[in-house]
């Protein structure tokens, strides 16, 4: 059968001060509907069974994990002991699935992304999971760029693999997020996608792969399970994970691996991976976007939210505005990457802040 893996454990400190560290950015309501990881499951239901989705998560967010909001079995909801990156969350989840069902086919996605065309996205997703499940190679999504942008890394297509319905390409290469010049180099190839971060396996693939290009987590995983259903699991998993790198998939499989293909998509996607993103996600070029009690004059391309209180902003321009509980941070739109150092001075010099 079919199955969703959604990889929770990021932190996403560029959303600070909303993100915090007891509360991260895929449980934030940012676009004015639901939680992200409920969005996430939610769009999945549709294509899988709820009792074939599954999250990846740390065990410090365990309080914002309902199976009951989530609309999962509580079984389905991984709790890792502490964050080792995508390789050893999706690792864990392919285990927990190979022991239910041997001959599963893998979707796995962060939850922390955003999608307007969710019928073109389970649509590009269901026919991942049959073409992993048909050639036991992996699959990931390439999103069709729409400017060049550098916060993405990219993938390059290379010659058509099959035809019909579940029509790929070969994938040439992963390129890191780049600079501005060989971001227009790409777009103006018309060879790159965008890297969604979302890939397809089946389960004995994945595994196959992890013993092969990570040995450690392989060996440390099979050990654990040998104690699966016991008590004693949770201890063996967490003398495992000590043990583990921090490693994505990316780096730690795809870029090893041979034969990858891809999906070239178009289902209004973004990473959302900061307030800039966000901003551009929900309104049109020069929109003003509020959440809660804001008062603009004169504005124009901001993006202010607040959580409490009035927040009045006069005359500006590209600019985003954000208070949550005891803090407020005011920055240019184009310097929203930057958010993630301040958080991190946040947490060296205000911890509780942080």
């Amino acid at each position: 059968m079919d199955h969703v893996v959604v990889m929770a454990g990021g932190s996403g400190t560029r959303f600070w001060p909303e993100s915090r560290m007891r509360r991260s950015k895929q449980f934030l309501n940012l676009t004015g509907q639901r939680p992200m990881i409920q969005e996430t499951v939610r769009r999945m239901h549709p294509l899988v069974p709820k009792e074939n989705v599954w999250v990846v998560a740390g065990e410090k967010d365990a309080p914002h994990l309902s199976s009951r909001a989530l609309g999962i079995p509580a079984g389905n909801i991984l709790l890792e002991p502490e964050g080792r990156n995508t390789a050893p969350a999706v690792a864990l989840a392919a285990f927990h699935i190979a022991r239910r069902d041997p001959d599963a086919a893998i979707a796995a996605s962060p939850a922390d992304h955003a999608v307007s065309d969710e019928r073109a996205f389970r649509s590009v997703l269901g026919q991942g999971l049959r073409l992993a499940r048909r050639t036991g190679r992996f699959v990931t999504l390439g999103v069709s760029p729409t400017h060049p942008a550098t916060g993405y890394g990219y993938i390059e297509r290379g010659d058509p693999f099959g035809s019909g319905r579940d029509a790929a390409y070969n994938v040439r290469r992963f390129a890191e997020k780049p600079d501005l010049a060989a971001a227009r180099r790409f777009l103006k190839s018309g060879r790159f996608s965008w890297n969604s971060g979302i890939f397809l396996f089946r389960a004995d693939t994945f595994v196959h792969r992890l013993a092969r290009f990570l040995p450690e987590v392989h060996a440390g995983l099979t050990e654990a399970f040998r104690f699966a259903g016991r008590k004693s699991f949770r201890q063996k998993l967490r003398a495992a994970y000590r043990g583990f790198p921090s490693i994505s998939v990316d780096y730690g499989i795809l870029e090893k691996e041979t034969g990858i293909l891809l999906i070239p998509a178009d289902f209004g996607w973004s990473d959302l991976g900061t307030w800039r993103s966000l901003h551009e996600f929900l309104g049109r070029p020069g929109e003003n976007v509020t959440f809660g009690n804001v008062i603009l004059s004169d504005c124009r391309n901001t993006l202010v939210r607040s959580d409490q209180g009035l927040v009045a902003v006069v005359g500006m321009e590209d600019v985003v505005v954000v208070r949550s509980g005891d803090a407020v941070l005011v920055c240019p739109r184009s310097r929203s990457e930057e958010v993630k150092q301040i958080a991190e001075e946040v947490r060296r010099k205000a911890p509780a802040l942080a």
